[in-house]
C-alpha cells in the first residue's frame, strides 16, 4: 500500500523495504546505543516524547531504534515543496502548523489532531518532539502544549478509554555533526495520561499544564541537562573534563552508557549547588575553564589528549607502524569511497544552521552511495568480467570505506600524541599553562564532588 496522509497509520509495503536500509544508514552515520527500551509497554497506546537538538536526526535516530512503525509530527515549514512532502509522508511524518506559519493555516491542524486519533488506536506509536524546535543546545527547553493536546484529546474521544503513555526519549549526541559520533538513547518511565483525568474533566487547561511539567521533569532525569545559561560553556566543557574522576567517584567500572550519563548529570548537579553557593569561586572557575578550552583550540588538541597526559613512545612507534602496514588498505578503502563520503560535506557548505548538518549529509549519503555503488560494481564488472570478483567488491566497498575513515582518526590520534610528547620534551609554554588549568580544574572539582 502507498502511503498517503490519509493512509498513513496502515503498513506500507515500501516503507517496510525501505526502513531497514534506512535505520542502518543511521545507525552507521552515529554509533547508537540504546538503553531500557525492553521496558517500553510492549501492547500499550504509545506516544514517544524525545528532547529536540539535531533536527531530523532526532526522529530518525527513534525511528532506527524502535520495532513499531511509528508516526510523527514536524513542523509544516520543511513540507512546503511537493516533492519534500512526498518523501516526509513515505517515511509517516505529519505536519504541524504554527503561528508562524500564517494565522489561517493554524485551522490545518485539526485534520492532523483527527489523524494522530487513527494513529494511536492502532498502536502504531507516534512520536512528538514535544520542545516544538530544534536548537544545538544541551538544554530541555519549555515544552509545547500540543502533546499535551493531542493525548487528551484522544482520550476525550474514546471515553477515556485508551490509556495512553507518554515516554519521554533523553537523545544524548556526542557531536551534532560528526559522522561515527556516538548517540546514546534513553527510553523512559512511562507517564499514565489517566493520571489527569480527573483534573483534566475539571479544568483542562490546568490538566494540559500538570501533564507538560510532569514531561519536562521526567526528560530532565534521561538527558544532559544544562538549565544555566550564564555558565553554560563552563558546564559543558568540565562535564567533559572532570568524567573519569566522577566515573570513579561513584564507583563504576567503565564509562559506558549509561554510567557516562549518570557521572556527567551529576558533576552539572554539583556545579549548580556550587554556583549558586560561591558566586565569586565560580566565577574564577569559570575562566580558568574559558582559558583552558583556548588553550586546547590553540594547540589543536582535544581534551582526551591532556586527560591522557602521557603517551608511551614505544606504543606511538607500534601505532607508526601499524600505520605503515595497513597503508594500501586505507588508499584502496579512501579511494574507492572518496567521492559518496566527500559529496555530502561539499553539498552542504551553504547550509547555515549547523543542526541540520548531520541530517542533509545522511540523507544524502542514503540516496548517492546505492547509485556510486551500483556504477562503481557494474564497472567492476565489465572490467573483470568475473562474478566472484564482482562479489568481493560488493563486501568489500562498504567495509573499506569504514576502514579508511577510521583509520584516518586513529592516525591523527597518533599524530597528536606524538606532538604532545613532543611539546613536553621542548618544555612549550602553551602546554605548560594549559597543563596547570587543566590541574587546577581537577583540584577545584574533586573538592566541589562527592
Amino acid at each position: 500500500m502507498a502511503i498517503s496522509r490519509e493512509t498513513i497509520e496502515k503498513k506500507s509495503f515500501i516503507y517496510s523495504l525501505l526502513r531497514p536500509y534506512v535505520n542502518k544508514v543511521t545507525k552507521t552515520y552515529f554509533r547508537t546505543t540504546v538503553y531500557n527500551y525492553e521496558n517500553v509497554p510492549k501492547n500499550d497506546i504509545i506516544i514517544y516524547a524525545p528532547n529536540h537538538q539535531n533536527a531530523l536526526m532526532d526522529a530518525l535516530a527513534i525511528l532506527a531504534t524502535i520495532k513499531t512503525e511509528p508516526v510523527f509530527l514536524a513542523r509544516a515549514d520543511i513540507f512546503k515543496k511537493k516533492t519534500i512532502e512526498k518523501l516526509l509522508t513515505l517515511f509517516k511524518i505529519l505536519p504541524i502548523y504554527r503561528i508562524r506559519d500564517g494565522k489561517e493555516s493554524l485551522g490545518n491542524n485539526e485534520a492532523v489532531f483527527q489523524k494522530t486519533i487513527d494513529v494511536l488506536k492502532n498502536k502504531n506509536g507516534l512520536v512528538i518532539l514535544p520542545e516544538g524546535y530544534h536548537a544545538g543546545f544541551r538544554k530541555l527547553k519549555t515544552l509545547k502544549k500540543g502533546i499535551s493536546r493531542i493525548a487528551f484529546e484522544a482520550e476525550e474521544s474514546n471515553d477515556f478509554k485508551l490509556n495512553i503513555k507518554i515516554i519521554p526519549v533523553g537523545l544524548d549526541w556526542s557531536n551534532y555533526i560528526n559522522f561515527r559520533s556516538k548517540l546514546f538513547i534513553y527510553f523512559g518511565e512511562p507517564i499514565s495520561v489517566s493520571d489527569y483525568y480527573d483534573e483534566y474533566k475539571k479544568n483542562p487547561p490546568r490538566a494540559l499544564n500538570k501533564l507538560r511539567e510532569k514531561l519536562s521533569e521526567e526528560l530532565k532525569k534521561y538527558m544532559i541537562h544544562i538549565g544555566n545559561d550564564e555558565y553554560y560553556e563552563m558546564f559543558d566543557n568540565i562535564r567533559y573534563i572532570f568524567l573519569p574522576e566522577m566515573i570513579k567517584k561513584m564507583g563504576f567500572k567503565n564509562r559506558k552508557q549509561p554510567n557516562q550519563l549518570f557521572a556527567e548529570q551529576n558533576i552539572i548537579k554539583q556545579l549548580n549547588e556550587f554556583v549558586d553557593s560561591n558566586p565569586n569561586e565560580a566565577k574564577e572557575l569559570n575562566d580558568k575553564t574559558l582559558r583552558y578550552s583556548e588553550l586546547l583550540k590553540k594547540l589543536h588538541f582535544r581534551n582526551r589528549v591532556i586527560q591522557k597526559g602521557k603517551f608511551s613512545n614505544i606504543s606511538l612507534i607500534g601505532q607508526a607502524l601499524l600505520a605503515v602496514l595497513f597503508l594500501p588498505l586505507y588508499l584502496l578503502g579512501g579511494i574507492l569511497n572518496y567521492l559518496p563520503y566527500k559529496i555530502p560535506v561539499w553539498a552542504t557548505k551553504k547550509v547555515k544552521d549547523p543542526q541540520f548538518l548531520s541530517s542533509f549529509r545522511s540523507v544524502i549519503a542514503l540516496l548517492l552511495f546505492p547509485v556510486y555503488y551500483i556504477i562503481l560494481i557494474t564497472t567492476g564488472l565489465l572490467l573483470l568480467n568475473q562474478w566472484w570478483h564482482t562479489i568481493a567488491l560488493i563486501i568489500l566497498l562498504p567495509f573499506a570505506g569504514l576502514f579508511a575513515f577510521h583509520y584516518y582518526i586513529e592516525f591523527k590520534k597518533m599524530l597528536s600524541g606524538i606532538r604532545y610528547n613532543l611539546k613536553t620534551l621542548f618544555k612549550n609554554k602553551d602546554l605548560i599553562e594549559l597543563t596547570s588549568t587543566y590541574n587546577y580544574i581537577l583540584g577545584k572539582m574533586d573538592g566541589i564532588t562527592k
